[in-house]
């Protein structure tokens, strides 16, 4: 009995030590399962985030944390991953454990995760600050990461779901529903064909490339910055409520009403509805 012990508590150690670590370096590089259109749950911060889809049947994940320090040291804090294989999905998480750190001195940290997954998978992701590129990611893809820096490319799914404070979104392609929460935010989108938008905006500019879908819902609501919408093909009306703002359109829409507070704007054809409120922002609509 007592050898056993011993065995299952070497076993433990080993598990730990593979994913825990104080301040210093943090490597991981493993193989996971997940299933072809399974959600992967991500919670890190400050971390360089590239996720990349494929025709894998298996998640390459690879963590590299470096941080160094270089002064006094007052306190100690531990840095864990937990990663967990649940009915076909992946969850990583990030965890600093430990009392609060103070230094007096230099401190720098080299943080990336790397994640290779099936191009089906979904992705959910809870951030705080940080980078993340996703490239070819075809399920959906939920982004709350506060202020961040996020760069979409060639993702097929059919729902985004993105929430930012102050950061960027770059966006090529998509298609769906899209729901934008952002404060201080630039979003630049082209290449897309969203059936319907939903977008909040504080400080930023708003500049979307999309075609429009028949009976499309379209909102965007944006306090100061630029609202400019290119629209690829289909058509609709477009009602605009604006306070010190000013609009511009291009040859192939007609102007039907224009007011202190409203401007309305039709297309030749289509019945797409398109709902623009602005305060101080300007609006900008071409083909």
């Amino acid at each position: 009995m007592k050898q056993l012990f011993t065995i299952a508590a070497f076993i433990v150690a080993v598990s730990v030590s593979a994913q825990s670590t104080k301040d210093g370096e943090f490597h991981l590089d493993k193989e996971y399962k997940i299933n072809a259109k399974g959600i992967l749950r991500l919670d890190a911060s400050d971390a360089k985030v590239f996720v990349t889809g494929s025709s894998r049947t298996t998640a390459h994940v690879k963590i590299d944390r470096v941080v160094t320090t270089k002064g006094i040291v007052f306190g100690e804090r531990e840095f864990k991953v937990d990663i967990y294989e649940e009915g076909g999905n992946l969850s990583i998480r990030e965890d600093k454990r430990g009392s609060s750190v103070s230094m007096v001195g230099y401190h720098n940290e080299k943080y990336t995760i790397t994640l290779e997954v099936p191009e089906g998978i979904s992705l959910l992701i809870d951030g705080d600050d940080g980078d993340y590129f996703i490239k070819s990611v075809n399920g959906s893809i939920k982004l709350d990461v506060d202020d961040a820096d996020v760069q979409l490319t060639g993702c097929n799914g059919n729902s985004f779901d993105i929430k930012l404070d102050d950061g960027d979104l770059h966006m090529d392609g998509g298609r769906g529903s899209l729901e934008i929460d952002a404060d201080d935010a630039d979003i630049e989108i082209k290449n897309a064909s969203f059936e319907k938008i939903s977008a909040e905006m504080d400080d930023g500019d708003f500049v979307i490339e999309t075609s429009l879908a028949e009976n499309g819902s379209y909102f965007i609501r944006a306090q100061d910055g630029l609202i400019a919408m290119k629209i690829l093909g289909g058509g609709g009306k477009f009602e605009i409520r604006h306070d010190d703002t000013s609009v511009n359109t291009s040859d192939g829409f007609e102007v039907v009403e224009r007011s202190e507070d409203r401007t309305r704007v039709t297309t030749a054809s289509g019945n797409a509805r398109v709902e623009i409120r602005a305060d101080d922002a300007r609006v900008r609509l071409s083909r």
